[in-house]
């Protein structure tokens, strides 16, 4: 069974838990890494 923090955890300020912040990030940077390999061999 899992205990409860003896903090209080807060929000994320823009998704629901934590979990779907860390997805979103992770995602993003996938997206921003293949634009630029994109760019990269595009233009070179």
């Amino acid at each position: 069974m899992r205990q409860k923090p003896p903090f209080d955890e807060e929000a994320p300020p823009i998704f629901t838990t934590w979990n779907q912040l860390y997805c979103f990030v992770l995602v993003l940077h996938l997206i921003i890494i293949c634009l630029f390999y994109w760019l990269t061999k595009t233009y070179s």
